[in-house]
Formats: structure tokens, sequence, C-alpha cells
């Protein structure tokens, strides 16, 4: 086979390559895999300001389960992670004391949210959410097989996009050590 000589820094040749017809470029790109999308995964804007609230295992186990998510094509994001006690009492008030529907039967201090331990994921379908869907199970298949406990399993208020964190302890005795809400 022919060989090419490549150019030292002095100008003399030396070492040799051997040539080679070129090949085509391909102008079109393969498609990303569903595995490939999961890989490069990065959570959106409004999901990473609300992982930023989660105490840190919280929003390690979080980041893994929209990353799972994402390896099966599914878009859902981070709408709702720690609240203050303030944000809860708010929430709480709807449809008791403030107009709406009732959203939560959590007072202050009785919701993980309040520690940093909860979060609640929705699904999304381009900038639209999505409230009613089969992949909410699948959320929550995942969700417990990375140790959470999930709102679609509660008895009272069933709540499918919530997932928390169970830390051995009682909300009671959660209010009693840390007093302020936050989990360090």
């Amino acid at each position: 086979s022919e060989q090419s000589p490549l150019p030292s820094s002095s100008g003399s040749t030396s070492a040799t390559l051997p040539k080679s017809s070129p090949q085509p470029i391909s102008a079109s790109t393969p498609k990303p895999t569903k595995e490939s999308k999961a890989s490069a995964w990065v959570a959106d804007p409004r999901s990473e300001k609300n992982l930023a609230t989660l105490e840190p295992v919280t929003a390690k186990l979080a980041r893994e389960h929209l990353r799972r998510l994402a390896a099966l094509g599914l878009t859902f994001k981070v709408t709702s992670a720690r609240r203050t006690w303030d944000e809860q009492a708010k929430l709480y008030a709807k449809g008791r004391t403030a107009p709406g529907p009732r959203v939560t039967n959590a007072r202050p201090g009785y919701s993980w949210h309040n520690f940093g331990t909860a979060y609640d994921l929705t699904l999304f379908s381009g900038k639209n959410p999505v409230w009613e869907s089969k992949h909410y199970d699948t959320a929550g298949r995942i969700g417990k097989e990375l140790g959470l406990r999930w709102g679609g399993d509660f008895k009272s208020i069933v709540d499918r996009p919530h997932f928390e964190r169970p830390l051995g302890l009682t909300l009671a005795q959660a209010r009693a050590k840390y007093p302020g809400g936050i989990v360090a």
C-alpha cells in the first residue's frame, strides 16, 4: 500500500501514514436512543430549583428517579419540593378558609415537604402538564424501587405525583428533632 509522508516540525518527512480513500460523511445524525437520552439527562430549570431545596439524600434519589423515567422516554418535572411552614399553611387553607379545592390534609409540620424529604413530580407533554396518565403508576413503581413512599398508595387523599423518603421517624418525632422543619 502507498504511504503518505508526515512532515516533522523541521519540515523534513519522517513517519508515514497509509493513504486511504476519503470516507463519505453522513448528513444524517442517528436518533438518540432512550438510554442515551437518560445518560445525557439534565434536569430542567424548574426541577433544578426545586431539587436544590431538598436535603441531599432525597435530592440524589429524586435525580435518579427522573433519570430512570427519562430512560423510558417520559418527561417528568419536580414541581414541588421543600415547603416552608407558611407555604404549607396556605395550601392547607385551600378549600377550607381560602378559595379553591382542598389539595392537602397536612397542616404545617405534618408534611414531609416541610422537612425537605418529599417532592412532587408532574408528567409533561411538551409544555403542557398531564394530570391523568398511566405513567404516574410507572413513576410510582420506580419511586418504590428506590425506597421512596409513593402518594399513590395513600388512603386519604391519593396523591400520585407525591414521593417521600422515609427517615425512620414519625412526623411528631421529626417536628421535635427539626423544629424549623428542614433536615440538614
